[in-house]
């Protein structure tokens, strides 16, 4: 006998209020919910169901033999949400679903207030909104039997342009263990990339950034399958320390993606293996690829070689370890450009020698967020800030910032022989 797909069992006879849902992934959502049971949909949405893809959700929806109703509304405004709690009347609430987001790229130096707000905003205040009307009308009790919250993994991890969401996504985290310390019902969605439906379908150029880092996409099929993991999570033994561990349900940490990337040549990582946090993981991803090729580790001997050349003399130590994988060229700049080119394949995925030295960078499609991985890297290597304006800059090519990073490399090797170190 094979195996239940789903486990979910929705009651036909309770209501359910989904926030933000009437999107890709909350169109998948609620046709899955329609398929294990519910038959009850009350929606909060800005917009309403002015969209084309809302109208065919709702009709759907009815000529199904559900009821659905929207209300138009911010789920930041605690009116707009009384509304909506309101309108699921008279029966009573079985779940709540809050998928409500909002997004501003910025790196958080030059990020305004209203840029900040408006991706916490939906998330913070729109959450406490629901568990107030919630509470004050009464469905906060034992017929509640779900509150959904879609977070992200930029929640646990972070992501540099995103400060504002990923802070947004650590209030839901929190939240949901905060709720079920109170003894009431609440789980948070820790998803990594969506590939058919969602945000991310629609938007290639993060998807792609994520792709890039060896983010391991969940397919429409998975994603539901997490969903209802999260709604049957079972605690064994009412174990207080479970129930709010159980609380949180993360996914995006993956690293097959990493190995298939890794396997095409690429040295790429999503940057939650060094976290400490993930150290089973990164203990069973360095299993693997030891026993594969034995990895690319540097020996002493690269090392020592690497330090005996006169054009890495006096050099930060850092960038001496950096360089020693480029122990064939014969001067500092020639040696930064190999470096910084293999860097930079690494971040576009096309082949070193499919680059360009002189090409401009944004001709390779260099954006805002590729930027801020660049000039992260150029100064944990080699302690050199390049300003992400000129990384941006239509001007510059590998060719310009590779002799930018060399100069300062000798400034800073001057200063040390200055200082005596």
């Amino acid at each position: 006998m094979a195996p239940a797909k789903y486990l979910t069992i929705f009651d036909p006879t309770k209501a359910y209020l989904l926030v933000g849902c009437l999107g890709g992934l909350g169109r998948s959502l609620s046709r899955w919910m329609l398929a294990r049971g519910a038959r009850h949909f009350v929606f909060l949405g800005r917009s309403g169901s002015d969209k084309p893809s809302a109208q065919q959700l709702i009709a759907r929806l009815r000529s199904a033999g559900a009821t659905a109703t929207v209300v138009r509304g911010d789920v930041s405004v605690a009116e707009d949400v009384d509304a909506a709690v309101a309108a699921c009347a008279p029966r009573q609430i079985g779940g709540v679903i809050q998928a409500a987001m909002g997004l501003h790229e910025s790196l958080f130096s030059t990020m305004t207030s209203e840029a900040w707000h408006t991706a916490v905003r939906p998330k913070l205040v729109g959450t406490w909104n629901l568990h107030n009307a919630l509470g004050a009308q009464g469905h906060d009790n034992e017929a509640l039997d779900f509150f959904l919250l879609t977070s992200s993994v930029s929640g646990s991890v972070g992501t540099a342009t995103e400060s504002n969401y990923c802070a947004a996504n650590a209030f839901l985290d929190a939240f949901a263990k905060w709720r079920r310390a109170q003894g009431k019902t609440a789980v948070s969605v820790g998803l990594g990339m969506i590939a058919d439906v969602g945000y991310l379908h629609e938007n290639p150029d993060i998807e792609k950034l994520l792709l890039r880092r060896g983010v391991q996409p969940l397919s429409e099929d998975e994603f539901l399958q997490v969903i209802d993991l999260a709604l049957t999570a079972v605690v064994p033994n009412g174990d207080d320390k479970l129930e709010l561990e159980s609380a949180h349900l993360l996914t995006g940490l993956e690293p097959f993606k990493v190995r298939e990337l890794l396997a095409k040549g690429f040295d790429v990582s999503h940057g939650t293996i060094q976290d400490p946090r993930a150290s089973i993981i990164a203990a069973a991803f360095k299993s693997t690829r030891e026993s594969g090729d034995g990895g690319d580790e540097l020996t002493m001997r690269d090392v020592d070689r690497a330090a005996s050349a006169p054009w890495v003399r006096g050099l930060p130590a850092n960038a001496v370890l950096a360089l020693a994988t480029e122990g064939n060229v014969h001067s500092l700049h020639d040696a930064v450009l190999h470096l910084t080119r293999k860097q930079f394949s690494n971040l576009i995925l096309i082949a070193p020698d499919q680059i360009d030295n002189s090409k401009s960078l944004l001709a390779f499609g260099v954006d805002s967020m590729i930027a801020a991985e660049f000039r992260m890297w150029f100064w944990t290597t080699f302690k050199v800030d390049v300003s992400f304006l000129d990384i941006l800059s239509s001007n510059q090519s590998l060719n310009s910032l590779s002799e930018f990073v060399a100069e300062k490399l000798v400034d800073q090797s001057v200063e040390q022989v200055a200082d005596g170190k």
